[in-house]
């Protein structure tokens, strides 16, 4: 998986990430996309790096919670994010490195219930194709699950 399939499953580059000493930082540039509701999201980071979300609340405030929760690890602070994790990050994002964090609504579905957005599938079916692609280790997601 790269920015090209990022591209083609129809997620755009909304915000930037990097560490700044032990503190994750994130720039959102589509103000736009920050406000997205059930939404999925890809951080695509250097070295072939990776981790596949989905998020209810808007984009904007779970990207919130990873700066504070990676922070929080990275400076060995208790975090929902293991130790473990944080190297990984670190690994990803090394100094003076900037990487980019692509994202978009779910799509809408109609069935015979309702019309609702798919985010949750469509994050699950992602996180499996990054686990068929990609060596594990280059997976920030802690499983194949969501």
């Amino acid at each position: 998986m790269n920015a090209a399939d990022l591209k083609k499953y129809g997620l755009k580059p909304v915000a930037h990430v990097h560490i700044e000493g032990k503190d994750l930082k994130i720039e959102i540039v589509d103000l736009e996309a920050a406000k997205h509701k059930k939404c999925i999201y890809a951080f695509l980071m250097g070295g072939g790096y990776f981790r596949i979300g989905s998020s209810k609340v808007p984009l904007r405030s779970r990207l919130k919670d990873y700066v504070r929760d990676i922070s929080h690890a990275l400076k060995k602070e208790k975090s929902p994010a293991p130790l473990e994790e944080a190297k990984k990050w670190r690994k990803a994002l090394p100094p003076g490195s900037s990487d980019v964090i692509y994202a978009r609504q779910g799509t809408m579905v109609k069935t015979r219930i309702s019309k609702f957005r798919a985010y949750l599938d469509e994050e699950s079916i992602l996180i499996g194709k990054l686990f068929e692609e990609h060596p594990r280790d280059h997976i920030l997601n802690r499983n194949r699950h969501r």
